[in-house]
């Protein structure tokens, strides 16, 4: 049986660590998308499914007013047999794999996170620098052209995360894209950017994979990624006071010990791709 230990008086040593939600949470921390962390799970993959924050805490400092549910993710989808599937992987992974031949339609399944994430970022754009991470499996490389799994942007020239497989952000001061295994299946990425800029207003949010966004309509068809979605992330540098180089140190430590031997996403297992030919 647990226990819980409750301490009265008051601290004034500000030097004292802050025990936050996520070894990789500061106090410039906007968003964490981790479905296998204790406070990030959801269950299954329906439409409307709220998907939680992990730094909800962190981001209502910055967004006063808010809640846990309002600084929420939802899922959304288009969903069709033997044209796209979604399913949850043993280790907690969205596994969505893109028929690569049946597609008739925009196919994708994605999460829109909070719409108030969104507008916080836009606001603060042109004076805030910002960190945006991505931890993904592809199990099926696609034909190409190929959409965005992780952006923040309109078109025309309305950009903040712009759409890429590298999290190219505008104005970009600083990037990593990294395949640990050598292009084994399932593909492992570690992916991130440090933006510095926005342009216009951009407001589509999209965490996910198919036909998202501008990527719509006959020429996307049955040309996108399969791709198991791990974790996401976006930080404040200019709040947290923490430099790109810091951010990306540890998130690609922990991303390492996660998918290393005894991690918690070592040895996941999914569908194979070649079902949904």
């Amino acid at each position: 049986m647990g226990s819980k230990t409750v301490l009265s008086g008051t601290f004034t040593d500000m030097s004292l660590p802050i025990i936050r939600n996520d070894a990789l949470l500061s106090k410039g921390s906007l968003f964490l998308f981790d479905p296998s962390h204790s406070m990030g799970g959801f269950e299954g993959t329906a439409s409307q499914t709220v998907v939680p924050n992990v730094a909800w805490k962190e981001a209502l400092a910055l967004i006063p007013g808010e809640t846990a549910d309002s600084l929420s993710g939802k899922v959304f989808h288009n969903l069709a047999a033997g044209e796209i599937l979604v399913e949850r992987t043993p280790k907690k992974g969205v596994h969505i794999i893109n028929s690569l031949l049946n597609q008739t339609a925009d196919r994708n399944w994605h999460i829109q996170p909070s719409s108030k994430l969104a507008a916080y970022m836009v606001a603060n754009g042109a004076t805030h620098k910002f960190y945006v991470s991505l931890w993904l499996g592809r199990t099926r490389r696609g034909v190409g052209p190929a959409g965005s799994t992780f952006h923040l942007f309109n078109n025309p020239g309305n950009m903040f995360i712009a759409p890429s497989d590298g999290l190219n952000g505008i104005e970009r001061l600083n990037y990593r894209a990294t395949d640990d295994n050598g292009g084994a299946v399932p593909h492992q990425r570690f992916t991130n950017t440090d933006i510095n800029g926005v342009t216009g207003a951009p407001s589509t949010f999209q965490l996910g994979a198919g036909m998202l966004s501008n990527y719509t309509g006959a020429t996307y068809r049955n040309k996108q990624n399969s791709v198991i979605l791990y974790r996401a992330y976006i930080e404040d540098l200019t709040v947290s006071g923490r430099t790109y180089a810091e951010v990306d140190a540890l998130d690609y430590a922990l991303y390492q010990a996660a998918f290393a031997a005894g991690g918690r996403y070592f040895g996941d297992t999914y569908t194979d791709p070649v079902t949904l030919p």
